[in-house]
């Protein structure tokens, strides 16, 4: 169907309008880590606590967005993606005038809470405005949003703490939500509902956020607990239970269920491409985090020149997003994914070699690879989750992802931090990480635990090429009456 230039104007406003709702989400996961310190200082909290400002946010997060992708497809995405952005501005205002942590940590899940409203809407409001011939491209530039966003995080919150205090991180997000929201109203189009609504699932939803919760919770403090003591065990415990009892719920629910099984069972592209992005964001998520520390703690780095070297990674992903996405509009997904997933193995192998000699051009290309790497997967596969379902389970689709992406982070960060204490003592590792002087032992053990863990990080990375290769060939669902895709 051929479209008028107004149709496809809109359409554009509408990418820009959702493009502002993926950066600012994954920014708010990064923006206070380098802030963290000040925050904890000036609040009165200690470690144990402050750990809970950025667990409070990604808890919300997680445990909500394939929920409320579900509801979105039930409700409506505008209705939700606004919302979201108000609760985000109400939530960020509140984090900045927090006198306790107490108050700092239940506002930012409230944050949270905005933000998996509007992460989990994004990409199916694009999916519905885009034809399947610019699809790919159009969740490339989204793909792109969201890499700018974590990537700006910790530089802009480190300017705007130094200039401004550290309650500017979250006023700045107050005058952006309240510009989208007013745009949103205007130009967010939502399509006319004739069927009658299914009822919510609100039995699975209960089941799923408990048990990722409780996931999210272990692999957070587990190290700290210690993984055999009782709120360990217990913890684990809850979350197998819940997720049990989520299965059983959805297998009986059927077409109502808030996750139909039957797009993990009978969708093999969809199951596929949701583990591939799983691997994808466990094996190199937590790559910034080591290599920030190698660079200031071993190699001397100041922290302007740690910054630029850490952009190399993420500027290239941002100019190939949009690019690849294009391409697996023609070509298809499956050759270009699989291959980033073997370069970001390829990338992490090449990490794994590096030392208290290596060279900042070594570091710049080594990271240049994984950015190549990660552009080349991101947007095609997204593109193929998207196009593999129909317009009721967009939504879901869209919060199945971005939970796959939650989960991945917070567990390659809990992989690599487990392998690089097997090799350097936790007692070195803490000292590094709160800024003293390590020693020569002290610095090798380090290095060669980094190494072992972006080693073990390349073979999950390796995995994911091959459930990438597995999902067979891309065969589009007919969203919008077009017919599959070639």
């Amino acid at each position: 169907m051929t479209m008028s230039k107004i149709d496809v104007r809109e359409r554009w406003i509408v990418l820009l309008i959702t493009c502002v709702g993926a950066l600012m989400g994954p920014l708010d996961s990064t923006i206070v880590s380098v802030s963290l310190p000040i925050i904890s200082s000036e609040l009165g909290m200690d470690y144990a606590t402050s750990v809970w400002i950025p667990t409070a946010y990604l808890l919300a997060v997680a445990s909500l967005l394939l929920t409320v992708g579900r509801l979105s497809d039930l409700r409506g995405r505008k209705p939700l993606f606004v919302l979201g952005f108000g609760i985000f501005v109400i939530g960020s205002l509140l984090c900045s005038v927090s006198v306790n942590g107490g108050q700092m940590i239940t506002f930012r899940f409230l944050q949270g809470i905005g933000a998996a409203m509007i992460m989990s809407t994004s990409p199916a409001i694009i999916t519905a405005a885009f034809p399947p011939q610019e699809r790919g491209k159009a969740l490339g530039i989204n793909a792109m949003s969201v890499y700018i966003g974590l990537s700006l995080g910790p530089p802009l919150g480190g300017f705007l703490t130094a200039a401004f205090g550290w309650p500017s991180i979250f006023l700045v997000n107050v005058p952006i939500g309240l510009t989208v929201i007013a745009l949103a109203l205007w130009k967010l189009k939502e399509p006319a509902r004739t069927a009658r609504p299914r009822p919510f699932d609100l039995s699975g939803a209960v089941a799923f956020a408990v048990g990722l919760s409780a996931l999210l919770t272990i692999l957070t403090l587990g190290e700290g607990l210690g993984w055999t003591s009782p709120a360990s065990v217990a913890l684990i415990a809850l979350s197998v239970a819940a997720f049990a009892a989520f299965v059983l719920i959805e297998h009986r629910k059927g077409r109502d269920a808030m996750l139909d099984l039957r797009l993990l069972t009978g969708n093999r592209l969809f199951a596929m491409a949701n583990i591939s992005a799983l691997l994808n964001y466990t094996s190199y998520f937590g790559i910034s985090f080591l290599l920030s520390f190698y660079m200031q703690r071993v190699l001397g780095y100041p922290l302007s020149l740690t910054g630029l070297v850490l952009l190399s990674m993420p500027l290239v992903m941002s100019i190939l997003s949009p690019v690849m996405g294009a391409a697996s509009d023609r070509i298809g997904s499956r050759v270009l994914a699989s291959g980033g997933m073997v370069l970001i193995g390829i990338g992490l192998l090449l990490l794994g070699t590096v030392g208290e000699a290596t060279s900042t051009l070594e570091l710049v290309a080594y990271l240049a690879i994984l950015g190549i790497g990660m552009g080349m997967f991101s947007s095609p596969n997204t593109s193929a989750i998207m196009g593999c379902v129909s317009k009721e389970q967009l939504g879901v689709a869209s919060g199945t992802l971005s939970t796959m992406r939650t989960v991945g982070q917070s567990l390659s960060l809990v992989v690599m931090g487990a392998l690089v204490a097997t090799v350097a003592s936790t007692a070195v590792v803490s000292e590094l990480f709160s800024g003293g002087g390590p020693t020569p032992a002290g610095t090798e053990g380090f290095v060669s635990g980094m190494s072992l863990a972006f080693t073990v990080s390349a073979g999950i990375a390796f995995a994911g090429a091959v459930t990438s290769l597995a999902r067979g060939k891309v065969i589009r669902c007919d969203i919008e009456g077009e017919g599959p895709a070639p």
